[in-house]
Order: structure tokens, then C-alpha cells, then sequence
């Protein structure tokens, strides 16, 4: 078959040259893609009578459209038995970027992390596509061989990528990518190896049969494009590279060969053009089979037990933390990439640039290429041989341990040897706060936003946490409880804390049924009552059950030791004056003051009461209500006092004698907090 062919025949797929419309182009693609499928001397009159049948369907299908894979793209499975275990089980986002590669779930991928990729030119690593259906099948077969003939193999390969795309949607890249494997599979059968650019042929056109509209699917061009590239050029520019160590000769030569297709197309279609794309994927591909072997083994194990899937959920997380951390740089490095006008004129201008750096590669790789030699003598200097570097695959193993383990443990170890700590998470306007007492953790309130309250736990927490001894809701407000609904989806929480006669509303609906569905003990507390937390103590100090206000809130006070943290929550004015009756009970080391920083009258005999080493205030940046008011940072004056708005997520512990303060701005290396020392006053 000649690769000529094949190109132009995906040329004008993405060109969409809309002489004749849509359908009579999708009429012409599939008429190509189907000869080019099956040709060859001895079989040109069926080649020819499949392409008459493809383009008689396809016109019918213009006339009368009977879109077919749209309709079974709505057919996947259910997928919460297996995304559940990647949630629970691993941090935020690592999660969201592992649900992602999976099972094609990318809605929890943060908003700055998904810019991240498409700057880095890295989002097509969070598309099924190919190297999904190709891992499947691979893990398939081999798990097999030995144990069956090859027509089983291939017959049970095709059922398991048929299933995973049930499982994941039959969207375009999806359905390409089975129907490829399925045509290999089909020669494996019949005895014959099939030619991946026919499988790609035969996809296609089976594809424009089935809904001709499909031609104009974003997602479909880019596919069916990278496919072309690597059928066509991989082979060819790996033996060009072949001069350079085989994993990254390998690994350049995949890159370019799916990305120089590609590049007009996205440039066009979003406007950007990366500039690091062939640096950043040359780094993050060779992790995909890594996060997809390891993601897919924490979903099956997970679904049968969590114990069972932690071990090599800490393999997944590692890999999906390498993959971010190597995205977020690339992204961030200077002219990573160029914003570009969208439409038809990028597209050309792109495609010859391209057209001029391949043909300055051709001209450069003409000349020949040779590493450095080294000369090795005997001990009287007479020349013995040279050598060149060889790269084995447990060189660049070792290699890359060396670069990328220590990075690891510093980043994901906990920080400092402290008894106790208490961690205000910058969550917005909102209330969330960490209490680590020796492993045992708590989590008073949770902010506003789910995924950011999940954000911040995952780079707070080490990977292997993923329990929470307590939640506590100290009221039904939005700004406190709106996040504790995903933190009880995502962590497996041993209790749940609310005031008691916690007003009736949507959050308390959302908070009972998160409870309810995660069979989480809950109970509700009152002033007196108290909740162990492991050697420390939760002292419920409001509401007070006698006195009824409209809001109840709770007012808890951590002790450990000789540590002590309060937490005022939303408490009003007239419970505030309630607790300002014994005074030696608010006695604490660390103190957040009500609501926020709002104003109250009772600013100054709150600082008085608790006598504070350290203040912290949650509190969105330029927020609205002025938090915290001015009375309040007066009340404060000669406390050291942290806010989130101005120092990000905030770490407070007691290391020795002393408090340390960690704040997120002078973090060293992220996401681990910077340190700021400072001795507890004496007296």
C-alpha cells in the first residue's frame, strides 16, 4: 500500500475540503480509506466493491442520517466501582489526573492544571486513545501466553479493549482506536499480520459510515491525524535517531512523529502553540503506561478492597505526582507558548513552517552524527581501544532513580518531627483547618470549594493519609461545610461532628447523605461534651444546650500536652458572651478568632481570655465583607498573626518548647511549607 495514499487520504480528512458538503466529503474519505484498507492485485475487484458499498452508505446516511457511535457512546458502563478507589485512595489532583488516563473521567482536573497541559502540549496524555487500547491488549496477551493459542489470545484481547471502551465511552478517539486493535486482532486470526496503516483505514472508514458527521469532531481529526504520524514516520525517524541512547532516541522520535501532525490543527483550533511540547512529552510518555498499569490495578484491587490497593496506590500517586510536577515546569518555563490568532491562516502558516523545519532536518540529517569517544590506554599510554557511552535500559533506570527519588521523598516525606500541628488550608473565604496530633487527624470545616479543599489536603498530607479520624461541621453555612461533602467522598473518616440542632437546609442535606452513603459515625455535640482524638482531647465548648440561637455553631478547643488550639467557628455575639463566662477555659497557644475577623465587641476579651502565641484567619483574598475588620487586627496587635489571604495555606506546630510557623510563601520545595521559627514567650 503506498503511504502516500494513506496521507492524503487523511490530509483531506482534516482539510474537510467542503467542495461538494460534508457528506460528500466524508463519501470520498470513506471510498479511499476502504480500498487503501484491503487493497492489493490479487483483491482489487473487492476493494472496489466495499468502497461501492461504504459510499453508497454513507450517502444514505447524508439523506437519512442514523448516527450509530454517537448512540453507543452513551453505553459506558458503570464506572463508579472503579473510580471510587483512585478517589479515596490517592490525593487531589493526582486523582483527578489518574481518573483521567484511566477511565477518561477529566471533570476534577483543576481548571490551572488542565492550562497547565495544553501550555506544556501534554493533554493529549488525558484522551483515551491508542496506547490505552494497545495496553490493554498487550497486558492481555502476555497474561495469557503460554496458557493459550494466539487465536484466543486475540479473541480475548479484542473482548477486553471492547469492554474498556464500553467503559470509558465510545467517543471518537476511543472507537479509532478499538477498531484498529480489532483489525490487527482480525489478522492475527486469519493468520496474517495486519499493516497498522490498513487497520487505521479500515477505522476510519468504518467510522464516516456510521455517522459521515463525524468528520467535522474535533477529537476525531486529531486522532485519526496522530495516528497517521506515528504509522508513517516513527519507524523512519527512530532509525534517524538511532545515534542517540535507545529510550530517548525512541521517545524523541514517538513524539515528533504524533505531535508534527497535530500541531496546525491545534494551533488553529485553540489558538496556542506550544513551544515545549516535544521536551515535556518526551518526560511524560514513557510515565503513561506507568499511571495506566498502576491507576487500573488501584481500581481493581480497590473495588474488591482498600487495604489490598494501597501499596501500589503510592505507585500511582507517584507517577501521576511526576507527571504534574513535570507538566506545572514545562508550562511554566519562559516563552513555553505563544498565543496565536485561530482559524484557516494559522493552519497554513503552521503546516509550512513545518513543511521548513522537515526539510532542514532532511538537509541536517544527511551529515553524520557521532558521540564522543573515549580513549582508554595501559598504564604505559599505548592506546588499548574507545569506547562511546552506552545507555543500557538499567543505566537510564538508575539515572532517572537518582534524579527523580530524592526530589520525591523531600516533597512527599512530612515535614519536621512536630507533636502537634494545626494547619489553616487556603481554601478561599472559608474556614478549613488540619489538626495533626501525632497521625491522628482531624479537619474542622472544609471552605467553599470541594476541589480546592481537596487540593490543599493532598499536598498537605503525605500520599498514604487518607484518613480522617474526625470531621467536624461546626455550622451549615456554605463557606465551612461546602468542601467536607468531597473531603467524605474522597477519605475514609472514622467521625462526624456537628452542632447539635444544626439547621435544616441544603448543606445539612448534602452532609447527611454524604454520611449516610460513607457509613461514617455521626454525632452530634454540645457545650461539656468531649471527643478523643487519639492521646489528645476535642473540648466541645458551644453551643450551649440550654441557650438557643438561630445558627448554632461549634466552639472546640484542641488540647495535647502542652499544646492548645481554639476554634471559634461562626459563633455569634450572644454565645461568644456565654463562653467569655469562664474565661480560663479559652486559654490557648493558637486562636482563631470568630467568623473570619468580623467585628464583634468582645475582639479584645477573646485575646484576653485565650492569650494567644499565634493567631490564624482564614479569609479569602479582597473578599467583600472586609475580613478581617481593622477593631479585630487591633484586638490582635502584639500576637503574631497569620491570614491565609497573605500568607496561603498556613502551618502552626509545637517542635520542643516552641511554636514553628510554615507558610506557603516562603515554601521550600513546594508543596512542603517553608519554616519560620520563633520561640514561645516565656512567663
Amino acid at each position: 500500500m503506498c503511504p502516500a495514499a494513506v496521507a492524503a487520504a487523511v490530509a483531506a480528512l482534516v482539510l474537510r475540503l467542503d467542495l461538494f458538503a460534508g457528506a460528500a466529503c466524508s463519501l470520498a474519505i470513506v471510498a479511499i480509506c476502504t480500498f487503501l484498507a484491503v487493497a492489493s492485485v490479487d483483491r482489487r475487484r473487492i476493494a472496489w466493491t466495499l468502497a461501492a458499498i461504504s459510499a453508497a452508505a454513507a450517502l444514505a446516511h447524508t439523506v437519512m442520517p442514523i448516527p450509530l457511535w454517537p448512540e453507543l457512546a452513551n453505553l459506558g458502563l458503570p464506572r463508579a466501582a472503579l473510580a471510587s478507589p483512585l478517589a479515596v485512595l490517592v490525593p487531589a489532583p493526582e486523582s483527578a489526573l489518574l481518573l483521567g488516563i484511566v477511565l477518561g473521567e477529566r471533570s476534577g482536573i483543576p481548571a490551572q492544571l488542565s492550562q497547565a497541559f495544553a501550555a506544556s502540549g501534554t493533554t493529549h496524555l488525558l484522551a483515551i486513545s491508542g496506547f490505552n487500547m494497545t495496553l490493554v491488549a498487550t497486558v492481555v496477551a502476555l497474561s495469557l501466553r503460554g496458557r493459550t493459542g494466539p487465536v484466543a489470545r486475540a479473541l480475548l484481547s479484542v473482548a477486553a479493549v471492547a469492554l474498556y471502551s464500553l467503559l470509558v465511552g465510545l467517543q471518537p478517539s476511543v472507537l479509532r482506536a478499538a477498531l484498529m486493535a480489532t483489525v490487527a486482532a482480525c489478522g492475527t486470526i486469519s493468520g496474517r499480520r495486519a499493516a497498522t496503516a490498513n487497520a487505521l483505514c479500515a477505522a476510519v472508514a468504518f467510522m464516516l459510515v456510521a455517522d459521515p458527521g463525524s468528520i467535522d469532531d474535533l477529537g476525531f481529526q486529531l486522532s485519526a491525524l496522530a495516528t497517521a504520524g506515528l504509522v508513517l514516520w516513527q519507524a523512519s525517524l527512530a532509525e534517524r535517531l538511532e545515534f542517540l541512547p535507545g529510550v530517548v532516541g525512541q521517545g524523541i522520535a514517538t513524539t515528533l512523529a504524533a505531535t508534527a501532525p497535530t500541531l496546525p490543527l491545534v494551533a488553529a483550533a485553540f489558538g496556542r502553540l506550544s513551544l515545549v511540547s516535544p521536551l515535556a512529552n518526551l518526560v511524560c510518555v514513557p510515565l503513561f503506561p506507568l499511571l495506566m498499569l498502576a491507576g487500573a490495578a488501584t481500581s481493581l484491587a480497590g473495588a474488591l478492597s482498600l487495604d489490598l490497593a494501597r501499596p501500589v496506590a503510592l505507585v500511582a500517586w507517584a507517577g501521576a505526582w511526576a507527571l504534574r510536577s513535570t507538566v506545572e515546569i514545562s508550562a511554566a518555563l519562559p516563552l513555553a507558548s505563544l498565543s496565536v490568532p485561530t482559524g484557516a491562516p494559522t493552519f497554513v502558516a503552521v503546516t509550512l513552517i513545518e513543511i521548513a523545519a522537515i526539510a532542514a532536518a532532511r538537509r541536517v540529517g544527511r551529515m553524520r552524527v557521532t558521540l564522543p569517544r573515549i580513549a582508554l590506554t595501559d598504564r604505559s599510554g599505548a592506546l588499548m581501544r574507545t569506547t562511546g557511552v552506552a545507555w543500557t535500559r538499567t543505566t537510564a533506570a538508575i539515572a532517572l532513580a537518582i534524579a527523580v527519588v530524592p526530589a520525591l521523598l523531600v516533597t512527599a516525606w512530612p515535614a519536621g518531627s512536630a507533636s502537634v500541628r494545626v494547619v489553616a488550608l487556603d481554601v478561599g473565604q472559608g474556614d478549613a483547618y488540619l489538626v495533626d496530633a501525632g497521625g491522628v487527624l482531624a479537619l474542622i470545616d472544609g471552605g467553599p470549594d470541594p476541589s480546592r479543599i481537596l487540593d490543599e489536603l493532598g499536598a498537605t498530607l503525605a500520599p498514604w493519609q487518607r484518613r480522617l479520624d474526625v470531621v467536624a461541621l461546626t455550622h451549615a453555612h456554605a463557606d465551612h461545610g461546602a468542601g467536607l461533602i468531597a473531603v467524605l467522598e474522597r477519605y475514609d473518616v472514622g467521625l462526624a461532628l456537628e452542632p447539635e440542632g444544626l439547621n435544616a437546609g441544603p448543606l445539612n442535606d448534602l452532609w447527611s447523605a454524604a454520611i449516610a452513603k460513607r457509613g461514617v459515625e455521626r454525632r452530634a455535640v454540645h457545650a461539656g461534651m468531649r471527643v478523643a482524638l487519639g492521646d489528645a482531647s476535642i473540648a466541645v465548648l458551644a453551643p450551649d444546650p440550654d441557650v438557643g440561637v438561630d445558627v448554632p455553631s461549634l466552639v472546640l478547643r484542641v488540647t495535647r500536652g502542652t499544646f492548645s488550639a481554639l476554634f471559634t467557628g461562626d459563633a455569634v455575639d450572644d454565645a461568644l458572651r456565654l463562653l467569655l463566662d469562664h474565661p480560663d477555659r479559652l486559654r490557648s497557644r493558637v486562636y482563631v478568632p470568630p467568623h473570619h475577623g468580623a467585628e464583634t465587641p468582645f475582639a479584645a476579651a477573646l485575646r484576653a481570655a485565650a492569650r494567644p502565641e499565634a493567631a490564624l484567619i482564614s479569609v479569602g483574598a479582597g473578599n467583600r465583607y472586609g475580613h478581617p475588620t481593622a477593631a479585630t487586627l487591633a484586638a490582635l496587635a502584639g500576637v503574631p498573626t497569620y491570614r491565609t489571604d497573605q500568607d496561603g495555606t498556613v502551618e502552626i506546630a509545637l517542635d520542643g518548647a516552641g511554636l514553628v510557623v510554615r507558610t506557603h510563601a516562603n515554601a521550600l520545595p513546594a508543596p512542603r511549607r517553608g519554616l519560620v521559627p520563633y520561640p514561645a514567650p516565656r512567663g
